[in-house]
């Protein structure tokens, strides 16, 4: 399975599941296509988007194949543009964390991709109240990597708990269709 992460800025989330996914799932193939700086995601394949991500964003969707991909916002631009340019062919993925919470220029991405993924039930639910949610959503706590936790909290790291995540990326490449015929 081959997994595109894409994000419009550094993002601790996103190199907390590059790295955990690596360790925890080395069945599951990362890249990464961002806006900005570098952000301390070891994976093999990057694409530096630019100012204007579409024509990089459609190199990298090329290129790589993904079977998902995961769009970490704020802000939401990289989701809709995803969004358009596999023309649903491939399952989106939207990811939220707690600065996400100003909901007017995400509502697109919320309301268009495949599955939604938050930090917290309260923001899951903060979401709900004030727009459509897609067929799927997934609660995944920021979880801090084993390496950095004492050996007797390494049960709360994000490799210990990202199995939640790769089993969505799973449910959504063997069904990707599935999600659309709920719409």
């Amino acid at each position: 399975m081959r997994v595109l992460l894409l994000r419009g800025r550094p993002h601790a989330r996103t190199r907390v599941h590059a790295a955990a996914l690596a360790s925890a799932h080395p069945e599951i193939e990362v890249a990464l296509a961002r806006q900005g700086g570098t952000g301390g995601e070891d994976v093999e394949q990057e694409w530096k988007l630019g100012e204007r991500p579409a024509r990089r964003l459609r190199e990298a969707i090329s290129g790589f194949a993904p079977d998902v991909i995961h769009s970490y916002g704020p802000p939401g631009e990289l989701t809709v543009c995803a969004i358009d340019l596999s023309a649903r062919r491939i399952p989106v993925i939207h990811d939220l964390d707690a600065s996400g919470l100003d909901l007017g220029p995400e509502q697109r991405a919320v309301e268009e991709c495949d599955a939604l993924v938050v930090a917290s039930q309260g923001m899951l639910e903060h979401i709900s109240s004030r727009q459509t949610l897609p067929p799927v959503t997934c609660v995944l706590p920021n979880y801090a990597l084993a390496r950095e936790l004492p050996p007797d909290e390494r049960h709360l790291s994000a490799e210990a708990n990202i199995d939640l995540l790769a089993s969505l990326y799973q449910s959504l490449a063997r069904e990707p269709l599935a999600a659309i015929r709920s719409r």
